[in-house]
């Protein structure tokens, strides 16, 4: 299979696995202290797999103080909520993201305790977490294990430790949907890569991976003009700019809001000669009970359009690592 590889792949899923025990500990530590209110706060791709997060909070029906914040804002306005008992929650892969680094001087200032994911050692937001998780890969293993312990200690989902027993099996399910979705996202870059503009639809607990793939590969990595809408707002101004040249890429979960996208896919193959379904009940999740495949579609997802990313560079002829001005000007 073109540029895979399958080693690298399986291990940094194994990572993000081999971090759990590390990160419930931490949590623990934190609960038994107590605290106020717990702040997702990142900017760019880190808020918005936070987001994903909140989604599954909200489907689980746990009442839990959880914010989430774009760190440019919260730097900015502030959050009535947020006091020295908080609890700040942070992803960085570089560690030096330069809104974030002023979101924990503020933190630290307010008294505030920050958990954070750091890849890059020696870096200001590895050297400035009060709890540290370090490895390569693992950030969706990293916001599951602190979102779902923060409510299993909270008296939600009871389902916990069988959820955490069964996620190891994942490793081994994203190489294979690496594999099985490969000839589609294939077929999509070779035929939509030129396009003048993509629409990009999820919901739920994908409406934010919509919107993070179209933001940080098509626009920042490949220079493509995206908009991407959640389903629910689909209905209300975006459907009456579909066009039948126009494609449109549907991203469909499992999870409560699944029959917004159905409501979306009829109407748009009405219209759009263009539609695109990426659907996460596609693949097998071997390991993983029926109840729990909802919850894991974000990194079904992200495992799919990691092959996306593979043929959109090969056939644009666009490494994904080029930049014209993101961290190249200063702004």
């Amino acid at each position: 299979m073109f540029n895979f590889d399958e080693a690298k792949v399986r291990q940094e899923h194994q990572n993000g696995v081999d971090i759990i025990p590390q990160v419930e500990k931490i949590v623990d530590a934190i609960c038994e202290k107590g605290y106020s209110s717990i702040f997702y706060i990142g900017i760019g791709g880190t808020v918005l797999y936070a987001s994903q997060m909140m989604h599954i909070v909200k489907q689980l029906g746990a009442k839990v103080p959880l914010y989430v914040e774009n760190a440019a804002d919260f730097n900015l306005v502030g959050n009535p909520f947020f006091d020295k008992d908080s609890v700040v929650v942070i992803e960085s892969i570089s560690g030096d993201t330069k809104e974030v680094v002023e979101t924990v001087k503020k933190a630290h200032e307010a008294g505030a305790r920050v958990i954070g994911y750091v890849e890059k050692p020696g870096t200001p937001l590895y050297e400035n977490s009060d709890y540290l998780v370090s490895t390569v890969g693992g950030g969706y293993y990293y916001w599951y294990t602190v979102t779902l312990r923060f409510l299993k200690n909270a008296g939600y989902f009871e389902q916990y430790d069988s959820f955490f027993k069964e996620i190891v099996h994942m490793p081994d399910n994203v190489v294979q949907i690496y594999k099985d979705a490969d000839a589609d996202a294939e077929s999509y870059a070779k035929a939509y890569c030129d396009e003048p503009l993509t629409y990009l639809i999820g919901s739920g607990n994908l409406e934010d991976w919509a919107t993070c793939y179209g933001m940080c590969i098509m626009e920042e990595m490949q220079w493509m003009r995206t908009r991407p809408i959640s389903a629910a707002n689909f209905f209300h101004g975006t459907l009456e700019v579909v066009e039948r040249d126009i494609p449109v890429i549907l991203i469909k979960g499992e999870d409560a809001t699944r029959p917004q996208m159905d409501r979306v896919e009829k109407f748009v193959n009405t219209i759009s000669a263009k539609v695109i379904v990426f659907d996460s009940k596609k693949f097998k999740l071997e390991g993983i009970s029926d109840e729990f495949r909802w919850i894991l579609a974000p990194i079904v997802m992200r495992s799919a359009f990691q092959r996306v990313n593979v043929h959109l560079e090969h056939y644009r002829r666009h490494p994904l690592a080029i930049r014209r001005y993101y961290r190249h000007l200063d702004y």
